[in-house]
């Protein structure tokens, strides 16, 4: 009997050195300078230090080439130019809900940057970054959030960690419509709660 073959993964994403499940949440806070959200900026952070923000990691060789497309699922705050930059070029973000771009790692790293002028209200923006390198696609969702309280992945309740208690808060929602619990139910950001958060949160426990 034939053993089925095993393909390799070829890239990730990582936050602050961590690998991060598919779906996963990564939540921003703005920083009180003209630029921006701080460790995602080309200005304060414009090393390839893979422990600064979230990068795109290239797991075997380097000057790979992909695609990356940003979506803007939700925006409630008002800025005056947004800016995505991701393989050494900046795209502006503006009325588009949906943006394309090629991007080629350096090193193996490639950086993921934002770079926001005048937020003038506070709120949030939501969106999902899909990156595709070959036959391979990795998807990580991005929240920026302005005079709102930053959540950490993974982390239901509310407490400010992680641990098996938000597990069983999803169950209990889940099984018997129990919120009491619940303050970040929706990790992957579908808009829904469901079993796929549950795996969200289970592998983040894993990876720690």
């Amino acid at each position: 009997m034939a053993m089925p073959s095993v393909v390799a993964q070829t890239f990730e994403f990582r936050y602050q050195g961590q690998s991060l499940p598919d779906g996963a949440t990564v939540t921003i806070a703005a920083e009180e300078d003209e630029w921006g959200f701080g460790e995602m900026c080309c200005y304060s952070n414009p090393s390839s230090d893979p422990n600064n923000g979230l990068i795109l990691q290239v797991l075997s060789g380097s000057g790979v080439q992909g695609n990356a497309t940003l979506t803007i699922d939700e925006k409630t705050f008002e800025v005056t130019r947004l800016l995505w930059c991701m393989g050494g070029s900046c795209m502006q973000i503006g009325e588009s809900t949906t943006i394309n771009k090629s991007f080629t790692d350096n090193n193996g790293i490639c950086q993921v940057q934002f770079d926001a002028e005048n937020i003038t209200t506070d709120g949030h923006l939501l969106a999902t970054l899909t990156a595709t390198i070959g036959g391979e696609t990795h998807v990580v969702k991005i929240k920026f959030t302005n005079g709102e309280q930053a959540t950490v992945p993974g982390d239901v309740n509310g407490d400010g960690k992680v641990t098996s208690v938000d597990i069983t808060a999803l169950y209990n929602y889940l099984l018997n419509d129990d919120s009491e619990a619940i303050v970040n139910g929706d990790q992957n950001g579908d808009g829904k709660i469901t079993s796929v958060d549950v795996t969200v949160v289970y592998n983040i426990l894993l990876s720690d």
